[in-house]
């Protein structure tokens, strides 16, 4: 960028997304593994662009809707066993990988295609924190590991209950911190919305889990993490939950409308992304508080021997 242009950025404070230059050579090949796609497809405008708000809206639901039903009933799976814990462990990192090479490189690219494959790489980190945290792999030390006696909720225990995942939510802290250092001031931020929205929706689903559900999910815990179980609140839904779930449907609608109304393709599947992200969120505080066992995951439970 020129003086002329540097003024201008200066005194208008709007900052013009960097586009990256074509690539040749070893480079062309890499950016073309890592995002599998053609190397004529790799810095060029996808046929999405001109798809409808209906097509994109049922691409996003298909992309998040298969890799949170498929991942979380993987992680469910690769429970069965130390040897398929190591295996799930190996897998997620090797994703995690990938993911952060997807969030960077296609952190300039406001299209389509690159806001799905960047969803991808938050969502690969996501999974590789769930898996180094539901495979026991970092829980903390043994003193962290202990039943709680049942108690009614209060300062203390809830104190209590956030140190028990405590190295867990430092890692997830840790997978925040590098998307956002990674997309910073970029025209793509997909990658670090898709990990800090599932980590929010984490974090309201566990509250709402201590402060009382009807369907807290007692029995999916693998043997190192069954002492969490002894936060969890009583089979009863507390007034956290549908305020929690009103908040999350402002946000999914909030996110939609920003949808219809983005001004590029891109922006347009960005938001509807996080747009589907809020609907499966209501959608697993509705099953927390209803007093029945849907079967979404029974062939992964099998697997598992539960």
């Amino acid at each position: 960028m020129n003086g002329a242009g540097v003024d201008a950025v200066r005194a208008t404070g709007v900052v013009t997304p960097r586009v990256a230059a074509p690539l040749t050579g070893w480079r062309q090949r890499l950016h073309v593994l890592v995002r599998a796609r053609h190397p004529a497809m790799v810095h060029t405008t996808d046929i999405a662009t001109r798809e409808t708000m209906m097509r994109v809206a049922l691409r996003s639901f298909l992309v998040v809707v298969a890799f949170w039903w498929s991942t979380t009933g993987i992680v469910f799976a690769l429970e069965r066993t130390p040897a398929t814990r190591l295996l799930g462990l190996v897998v997620a990192s090797a994703l995690a990988l990938w993911g952060v090479a997807l969030v960077f490189l296609e952190r300039d690219r406001d299209t389509p295609s690159a806001a799905r494959r960047s969803f991808l790489g938050g969502a690969f980190l996501w999974t590789w924190a769930q898996v180094t945290f539901y495979g026991a792999w970092i829980v903390g030390p043994e003193s962290l590991r202990r039943h709680i006696p049942a108690q009614p909720a209060s300062w203390e225990f809830a104190v209590q209950a956030v140190l028990s995942m405590f190295w867990y939510q430092l890692v997830m802290l840790a997978v925040l911190a590098t998307t956002a250092f990674i997309t910073h001031r970029r025209a793509n931020r997909v990658g670090w919305w898709t990990a800090a929205l599932f980590w929010c929706v984490h974090q309201i689903a566990s509250v709402n889990i201590f402060l009382g559900v009807e369907n807290s999910g007692r029995g999916f815990f693998p043997e190192p993490l069954v002492f969490l179980e002894s936060y969890f609140g009583p089979a009863v839904n507390s007034w956290f939950l549908p305020f929690t779930m009103a908040c999350v449907i402002a946000y999914t609608l909030y996110a939609a409308l920003f949808a219809i109304r983005g001004r590029t393709p891109g922006r347009r599947q960005s938001m509807m992304l996080l747009a589907v992200i809020g609907t499966l969120s209501v959608f697993e505080l509705a099953v927390l508080g209803a007093p029945i066992q849907l079967p979404l995951w029974e062939a992964f439970l099998a697997v598992r021997g539960y």
